[in-house]
């Protein structure tokens, strides 16, 4: 009996000891953070999380997705390389959403819940784009079996080239689009594939692609520096739709929207293509049944110096890891492009450097990629495993690394590729900022910019800024007490370590004694 007296004061100061976790204080602006790109009412998640009676419906769900790595969704290892805009949880952000689960989710005081980020209605680019192409109404032929593959090639309509700065695919329907590939084809001759429910598009001319919560591609463009891709006059666009099994019957209408640089500016012109491609006609080959196995690949690079942006490693089901790497001989050097160490078919994206990477003449492309072709990996699309083949159907395999990259520069691996794809704004502010009552001057601004805030009573009041990817730039105001009347806040176009923000879209989001309201400021920095 005195063990158990003795242990019952410890086992009070344990949970006294650990702080209560509340929505409003310390999760809400976790989620906001790093979830609500996509769990927002317009995106492209399949539930919103931006409010606490949303998180807490969802929150047995939330719980086992954080701590498992799953949400938010990131496969590359970042202890190898990093990226642009990476979706990664700190310690102390994925603990706070653990532990306010544990404590049975609690709101804490409304009032002191952030300003939520703002969204656009429909994808991330909110300014209106030079060329829509819409793919035609499709019903998914996708049975619970088999996923459906369908390649629509599409005339562009252009009757002169266009240099192309930016493009976005906007999913028609949400719920059934797994994945797209936008590719180009000069010539106009890839013909449409709606049958087959095997189509992966063209073997080249591959722009980017869509998957849930991937950015739209913004090729780095400012000043003097403009990089893109030439769409000749009379080309088509080929999207490669994937609609997953047990979407049969359900109808789809993706488009892609085009932004294009001035006919009169010079671009540095972009290529893409797979730097490893064991799908070619040349490098097949064949994953035995219940084995797992390891293929390698050498690629000789261009006999001059280029600078990648990117890096899209691909496999399929029965890929377990992918890593691609360069070696050049009379330097020594290693440039690392990417390793996933747990690959996941659902979830593949173009990565984009935070700088460029050098890669020098006749350096040499490695790729490695290992496949486990046996019944535990749940993945397998055959139950007993049978032989696979390398192939271009979803249960055929590939081995694959794409790159984006041009002629290399001097100082191209200085630049900072993420505040080279900000300049991308629009001045049409004034109809979205009509119904708010905080007033911005000016707006556009280059220095600095005066929001107001006119009230009528002492209030508790949040402000924060965000941008276009509903990421926190700065808390202008955090829960201080404005008293009545006129309260002027000015944002200086820096961010919370006084940094200044690139020139681009950005939203204020207010909180006044719990009630929330929204609007545009564009920052042009000249």
């Amino acid at each position: 009996m005195k063990t158990q007296y003795i242990l019952i004061p410890f086992l009070l100061l344990s949970l006294i000891g650990k702080a209560q976790v509340t929505w409003s204080d310390d999760v809400a602006e976790v989620v906001y953070n790093n979830c609500a790109s996509c769990h927002n009412p317009n995106g492209i998640a399949p539930f919103s999380l931006m409010t606490y009676q949303e998180a807490y419906d969802y929150r047995l769900a939330i719980s086992p997705a954080v701590a498992n790595g799953n949400m938010p969704p990131w496969t590359a290892d970042t202890s190898y390389q990093r990226y642009a805009h990476e979706r990664l949880l700190t310690s102390a952000e994925k603990n706070a959403i653990l532990d306010w689960v544990a404590q049975g989710a609690p709101e804490g005081i409304p009032s002191n819940t952030p300003p939520q980020p703002v969204f656009a209605n429909e994808g991330f680019l909110t300014q209106t784009p030079d060329l829509v192409i819409d793919a035609p109404v499709y019903t998914s032929k996708a049975n619970f079996i088999q996923d459906d593959y369908v390649c629509f090639s599409i005339p562009t309509g252009l009757t002169t080239s266009k240099k192309l700065k930016a493009f976005e695919i906007i999913p028609g329907n949400t719920s059934i689009v797994h994945h797209a590939l936008v590719f180009t084809d000069p010539a106009g001759t890839y013909a449409s594939d709606t049958t087959s429910g095997d189509c992966n598009g063209p073997t080249t001319g591959l722009l980017g692609g869509y998957t849930p919560g991937a950015l739209p591609t913004v090729f780095p463009g400012q000043g003097n520096i403009n990089m893109g891709y030439t769409l000749d006059a009379g080309s088509n666009i080929v999207l490669a739709m994937h609609y997953p099994a047990g979407s049969a019957g359900l109808k789809d209408s993706t488009k892609v929207r085009l932004y294009f640089y001035d006919d009169a500016v010079s671009i540095r012109e972009i290529t893409s293509l797979p730097a490893i491609n064991r799908i070619d006609g040349s490098g097949g080959f064949t994953i035995l049944a219940n084995t797992i196995d390891t293929l390698y690949q050498d690629q000789n690079s261009a006999p001059f110096d280029v600078s990648v942006l990117s890096v899209f490693p691909h496999m399929h089901l029965i890929g377990k890891s992918i890593e691609a790497y360069a070696t050049n001989s009379s330097s020594n050097d290693t440039i690392k492009f990417a390793r996933i160490n747990e690959w996941d078919f659902d979830w593949q994206e173009f990565l984009f450097f935070k700088k460029a990477k050098k890669l020098p003449a006749n350096s040499t492309i490695h790729g490695r990629a290992i496949y486990d072709n046996t019944s535990n990996n749940h993945h397998n699309p055959n139950d007993p495993p049978i032989d696979i083949n390398g192939g271009f159907n979803t249960t055929d395999e590939m081995f694959i690394v794409y790159f984006h990259f041009l002629l290399y520069q001097n100082g191209d691996e200085n630049l900072d590729l993420d505040s080279l794809t900000q300049e991308f704004y629009s001045v049409e502010v004034a109809e979205h900022n009509k119904t708010s009552s905080v007033k911005v001057y000016p707006n556009p601004f280059s220095s600095e910019t005066t929001l107001s805030l006119d009230i009528s009573k002492s209030e508790v009041t949040s402000l924060y800024i965000y941008d276009m990817r509903g990421q926190l730039v700065s808390k202008l105001l955090d829960r201080q007490l404005l008293t009545s009347g006129e309260n002027k806040v000015v944002w200086n176009g820096k961010d919370n370590e006084n940094k200044e923000v690139s020139p681009g879209i950005y939203f204020y989001s207010v909180v006044q004694s719990g009630v929330q309201s929204s609007g545009k400021i564009v920052y042009t920095n000249y």
